[in-house]
């Protein structure tokens, strides 16, 4: 791993690790701290493509673990979350989130397998990532503040980061439905 951008890349697994250990502690000062972690954990997903294109050093492996840190980071923190919140709305938006993740992921793993062509991430993809992680973070921090309908808020943020999700998921489909038959 002498590639600075990699090493990123994999503290993601880290974060992901002690954000989930950390939201089940009932303590105001450590959910803090998990909100933190995540925060970094998913500012390092933005830093490692930037750092890989800046050294002109991006690896082909760290294009292959990259997609899996994020997902790592996303399915751990929402798992904790579910299990730390007893949220319906929670369950039902990690369920969507987690199902269009392992079937966009499948399907691009199949497309490499079989030699074709990979469709790129979008911008609409680009831009789901940032709702689900600000969605996600909200949801995490809504215990930390008193602000009337701040969980309500970041329900709503997570939901349009799910529906941007789905939208996003469908036209990767559309692009790949060439190279499936």
């Amino acid at each position: 791993m002498n590639n600075i951008a990699t090493v990123v890349t994999f503290s993601r697994f880290i974060f992901a690790i002690s954000v989930a250990i950390l939201l089940c502690f009932d303590s105001k000062t450590i959910l803090l701290i998990a909100v933190i972690l995540f925060i970094l954990g998913a500012l390092s997903d933005a830093i490692d493509g930037t750092l890989a294109r800046k050294q002109r050093n991006p690896s082909r492996f760290g294009a292959f673990i990259d997609p899996i840190a994020d997902k790592f980071l996303v399915f751990l923190v929402l798992i904790s979350l579910i299990y730390n919140y007893d949220s319906l709305a929670v369950f039902s938006l990690s369920i969507l989130i987690i199902s269009r993740e392992i079937v966009i992921m499948s399907l691009r793993e199949w497309m490499a397998a079989n030699n074709q062509e990979i469709v790129e991430v979008s911008y609409l993809g680009k831009f789901k990532t940032f709702l689900q992680m600000s969605g996600i973070c909200l949801v995490a921090s809504s215990p930390l503040t008193d602000i009337d309908y701040f969980y309500e808020f970041s329900i709503i943020i997570l939901t349009l980061g799910t529906a941007t999700g789905i939208i996003s998921g469908y036209d990767y489909l559309k692009k790949s439905y060439k190279y499936l038959f």
